[in-house]
């Protein structure tokens, strides 16, 4: 979720928790800071997109992370504000961060919130990254409070929004899986709706695996209309013989641990093998955002591998 959206929801809970919209309010800057910190594994930019892209989301967006940025948290705003107490510092911070952490839980790209338990990433692609209504909700939740009125309703709003959005996908499913039926579809296949990057409200993105080939769309729930921005067929036969140990190459293994939604086309050209590696989440006009290309010898040997994140002129060697 984007940086405002988070602190507007920090803004809102330390409001709930009491005083005035301002500076001097300990809870608001607890709550607001909380919210926005988890994000500061920006900083792992400065060794490169490649160190970025491997920590965002990462140890910082953990529950034991929770528990000791706000003990941390809270100790240094507790030097700003000593009237206010430790403890409501500390349970301040702690909310707006379990808010950022829930936040980013609702979008597409997911949080390692289990670690250390877990490596993997958690995401129940309900909402963009950036969401118009969702900052209206905030903007309503920090308005209320000044008008007489609890600001506490907001939160079933948001809950109800959230459910909504969960029925929206669920519909958007069923009508990709009937319209693949209608194709004639009948072999085992998954299907995955996500958010739709475009800001559209009815509209929703999805990504169909199978045995024969995955399939990249979109899909509109206002008229029922659907469309396919990319087939793409599984390897032939001729390269089907590598296709266990791409996943143990360098690029196989930046791919395994940087989304669980990828797609590998591989050909044959002399001796060598070219694949491709696409990240099927996140698109920009006609082509996905996140590749990757795996060059292999005739002895199966990785001679190239590069990451290109965000751009095809971007490019990251690996190998």
């Amino acid at each position: 979720m984007d940086p405002v959206t988070h602190g507007l929801v920090g803004m809102m809970l330390g409001l709930m928790g009491g005083g005035k919209l301002a500076l001097a309010n300990g809870l608001m800057a607890a709550s607001i800071a909380g919210s926005v910190f988890p994000d500061l594994d920006f900083v792992f930019q400065l060794r490169g997109d490649m160190a970025y892209l491997k920590q965002h989301r990462g140890f910082s967006h953990s529950l034991p992370s929770a528990a000791l940025s706000s003990f941390f948290g809270a100790a240094v705003l507790n030097y700003f504000y000593p009237m206010t107490g430790f403890w409501w510092l500390f349970s301040a911070f702690f909310a707006g961060f379990l808010s950022h952490l829930l936040l980013d839980l609702l979008n597409s790209y997911g949080v390692k919130i289990l670690w250390p338990l877990s490596e993997k990433k958690y995401t129940f692609n309900l909402l963009p990254l950036i969401d118009p209504l969702l900052v209206l909700i905030c903007i309503l939740g920090i308005i209320w409070p000044f008008q007489g009125v609890s600001g506490y309703p907001v939160l079933a709003v948001f809950a109800f929004y959230c459910f909504l959005r969960w029925v929206m996908l669920l519909g958007a499913r069923r009508i990709v899986r009937s319209r693949l039926k209608e194709k004639g579809w009948n072999g085992p296949f998954r299907i995955y709706v996500l958010p739709s990057g475009r800001m559209s409200f009815l509209r929703w993105d999805f990504i169909v695996k199978s045995t024969l080939k995955d399939l990249v769309g979109s899909i509109d729930l206002g008229s029922g209309r659907w469309r396919v921005f990319r087939e793409l067929d599984h390897p032939p036969e001729e390269v089907r013989e590598i296709q266990e140990i791409l996943p143990l190459t360098p690029l196989g293994q930046t791919f395994g641990e940087f989304t669980p939604l990828y797609h590998i086309k591989c050909e044959k050209l002399g001796d060598k093998f070219i694949c491709h590696f696409m990240d099927l989440r996140y698109r920009v006009e006609n082509r996905f955002m996140h590749n990757g290309v795996l060059v292999l010898n005739e002895n199966r040997e990785v001679e190239k591998a590069f990451f290109l994140p965000y751009s095809t002129e971007h490019r990251i060697y690996l190998a």
